[in-house]
Formats: structure tokens, sequence, C-alpha cells
């Protein structure tokens, strides 16, 4: 019962601390430990729905706060009223006659709808470049906690997680790897963590004039998540992570800088550092741990996990990994266009799967649906094409936008913040044909923030432009000037 206190405690706490910064970090942090809460809770309810009774206690009491003092208006932010459009569709899906049921519907929000607010909070967060560095530093070193605990849990071997919970081998046992938790509930999840932070590390070492101990966090980090990246085997988010940085580079070469291509460079090397001193020290240690085991199964002790990056050069990679969806979006686009009801992939339907198969109707739209590698078919499935259209919407024109200010800013910051998002929200457009990203988290709390801390970086840049204009000279004072 303790675990699930935690969230509500921090829910309180977030509520009552008044400082949107501070808050934001907290929100995050939990998020890079929800996933092992969830383990050793055996995911308990309230640890489950954790980061969304943070969020939603927080944003419910700013909107009680704004409406009570009457400052309730529709922000000015982009894309706010497609956004809420959205939101209006997912209320409206609730009443699919598909639907196997409210609650069902309802547990689908975690997916779809609760980290919204997290682009509101974070466009009303940040003021200056200088709160977007402060908080990147901060959530770098926030990271070190799932790195440190993926290196240490591969080196140690399986008995330093699968002794803790027996969900963890429910989660694992179909591997043919051990492969490190971190503080993640799935095998080689706290990559995703490295994935979403080392281009933010990178915006460190890429705006001058920052501190040298700024750049030791940036660095240490970068290094740290190379060595994730190679002990988690998660090659999806690798690349990701590689076409993420490649775009901030080829964003900062077009307005002639060097220095993000010096950036990547040095990221190259870094990574490189990793894989070696991965190979020369952790491996000999996970090995003679796997040796030692019983009860794991045989082929662990005959593979490794930091073989599979090694596989990224092998074409066979990319055609054997991921089936054809194709005829899985014609077939929900002819036959279910407006959705077959809310909460019928993602972790909704795993909760759920008794309910969604009690129903004979309901089970044979599950049974004819299945689960999809893909982000457009399942959200073919919730939302049907109109709410495919709109969040796919969204993310193209924060793609454009963020292209945009990282091309014409006038701050380095501003400027190496909007390369760092655009590239980490094409990873998103371009992984969503072999994986659901932007329907799990942490990706999809992060891309709700970011989007945010976009918008809030376009008003800083509007400001700063605004004020760089020369005043204009009133029509009362020409007559006495041209005396």
């Amino acid at each position: 019962m303790i675990y699930a206190a935690i969230p509500l405690i921090l829910a309180v706490v977030c509520v009552m601390l008044g400082r949107r910064m501070l808050t934001l970090l907290i929100i995050l942090g939990y998020l890079e430990v929800e996933g092992f809460l969830k383990l050793v809770s055996n995911y308990n309810r309230f640890v489950h729905v954790g980061l969304d009774i943070i969020v939603l206690s927080l944003a419910g009491t700013m909107l009680l706060v704004a409406v009570t003092a009457r400052r309730a208006s529709l922000p000015d932010l982009p894309w706010v009223r497609l956004i809420l459009l959205y939101v209006l569709w997912l209320f409206l899906e609730l009443f699919s006659p598909y639907s196997a049921g409210i609650i069902q519907s309802l547990a689908s929000y975690k997916t779809h709808l609760t980290m919204i607010p997290l682009y509101f909070l974070a466009a009303a967060t940040f003021r200056e470049p200088k709160d977007i560095i402060r908080f990147i530093t901060a959530l770098t070193l926030l990271a070190f906690v799932p790195y440190v605990a993926s290196l240490a849990q591969y080196a140690l071997g399986p008995a330093s997680v699968l002794d803790l919970s027996a969900r963890a081998w429910q989660n694992i046992s179909y591997y043919h790897e051990w492969r490190p938790f971190g503080t993640s509930a799935v095998p080689g999840g706290s990559s995703v963590i490295a994935f979403l932070v080392t281009p933010l590390a990178v915006v460190l070492l890429v705006t001058p004039r920052e501190w040298p101990r700024v750049r030791l966090i940036a660095t240490v980090g970068i290094l740290l998540a190379g060595g994730v990246f190679v002990v988690s085997g998660v090659r999806q988010v690798f690349l990701g992570c590689v076409l993420a940085l490649v775009l901030m580079a080829a964003l900062a070469a077009s307005r002639g800088r060097g220095r993000g291509v010096l950036a990547l460079v040095f990221v190259l090397a870094l990574g490189t550092g990793s894989y070696v001193a991965v190979q020369t020290f952790l491996r000999p240690m996970a090995r003679e741990a796997l040796q030692s085991e019983r009860n794991i199964p045989g082929i662990w002790r005959e593979r490794d996990v930091t073989d599979r990056l090694l596989t990224l050069g092998q074409a066979g990679t990319y055609l054997k990994a991921r089936g054809n969806p194709i005829y899985g979006i014609k077939l929900r686009l002819t036959r279910y266009p407006f959705g077959a009801g809310l909460g019928r992939t993602g972790s909704a339907a795993g909760a759920f799967k008794t309910e969604l198969a009690s129903n004979p109707e309901s089970a044979r739209i599950q049974y004819e649906l299945g689960w999809s590698d893909n982000f457009f078919a399942d959200m073919l499935v919730e939302v049907g094409i109109p709410g495919l259209v709109m969040l796919t919407t969204i993310l193209l024109g924060m793609i454009a936008g963020a292209v945009r200010l990282a091309r014409r800013a006038r701050d380095p910051a501003i400027g190496a913040t909007s390369a760092a998002i655009a590239g980490l929200f094409f990873a998103f457009l371009a992984m969503s044909w072999g994986s659901q990203p932007l329907l799990s988290n942490p990706i999809t709390a992060y891309f709700w923030f970011l989007a945010g801390v976009l918008a809030a970086m376009r008003r800083m840049e509007s400001e700063a432009s605004a004020a760089e204009q020369p005043a204009e000279i009133e029509p009362a004072a020409v007559p006495a000037l041209a005396r």
C-alpha cells in the first residue's frame, strides 16, 4: 500500500508547491521511475495511473484557480484550437457504437488525453532562454538514475532485478537475451529515456558561454546514455536518437554554424567510448553473473544483448524486424473509418482483455483487428480517420514550427533547443511506422512537454524581436522636427 501513496503524495506536493519549474521536474522525475514502481508494487492500480493522477490534479487545480479568479481564457498558443478539437473528438468517441464499454474507453484516456495538460503547463512555465538551459541541465542529471541502474543491473545479472518482483520475470521471459530493466517496467526500457534526453544534453554542448560544469554534466550524461543503448539492445530507439542528432547537426549547418557538426562528431566519439567500455568492463561481469545463475533460460548464456547493435549493418534487420502494416491499415480505413472504439489497443486493452472478449460482437472486432505494431493502424482503431488526421497534423505542424524556429532564432539556446525538438519529433514520426511512440509513456509525456517548451520559445523569440524594433515617431512630434 505504501507504493500507492507515492503518486498521491506527489500530487499533493505539486499542487501545494506553487513553483512550476520544480513541479515539472518532479513530474518528469517520477516518469523515469514509474515503471520500477509498477514492478515492485505488482502493478498497483494507483501506481499504474500515478503520473496521470499527478498531472490531472495539477491541471485541475490550475484551471479552478483561473476560473475562480476570472482569468480563464483560451491560451494564445500554436495549434491550441486543433488540440482542443482533438480533445473534443476523444470525448465523442465515448459514444462510438463499437465501444466495448465506458470503463475501457475512459481507461484509454491514459494513452490519448491525460498528458496534454503538460503542453499548457510547459508553455506557461518558461519565460527566458536561461530557464530552458537550467531545466535541461536538471533533466540530464535526473537521467543519471535510470542510466546507472541499467548499467549496474546488466553487470550484476538477472538476480539484481528478478528477485524484486514476479512481474519482472513475466515481462522478460520471452526475450532471447538478458536485458536490464533500469528503472522501467520492461527490459531495455531505460533506453527510451536515453533517446529522449540525449539530444537535449547536446543542447548544453552547443550553446555558447555555458559553464564548464554544465558541459561536464552533458558529457557524462551522453557517455552513460551510450552505454545504456548498448546494454538495452532496443535498436529502434537507438536509430531514432541517431536520426534526431543528425537533423540537429543539419539544422546547425544550414545556418552556417559548425558547432552542431562538431558536437555530432563529439557524440559519436563518446558513443564509441561507451561501447568499448561496456565490452571491456561490464560484459565480462555480466557473463560471469549469467553462468552462476540457475533458473534462467539457457539461451541467455549463449547470447549477449550487446551484440544486437552490430546487426544494424545487416539488411535483413530492416527487412524482417517489422511486418507490412498496409493490409491492416486498409482494413481499418474501410471497415472502421470512425474508429472501432476506445480501449482496444495499448495498456487499456491489456488491462481489460477479459472484458473485451466477454461480449461476442466486441470479441469479434478485437479478433479481427488484433494488435498492430504501427502507430497509424492503432490510431485508426482508437479514434478513426478524424483523430488520426488531427494528431498527425499537430505533429507535422510542430516539426515545421521547430525547424523554422531553429533556423531563424536569434538566441543560440532557443535555436539549439528548437533543433533538438525538431529532431526528436521527426524521429517520433519515423518510428511510428514500426511502433506506437505517441501512444505510450514516456514518449507521450515528453511529446506534449516539449511541444509546450516549443510554444514558450516562440513567444520568447517574438518578444525579443518586438523589443529590437525601433519605436515609431509620434505624429505630434513630426512638425516640431520639421521646424
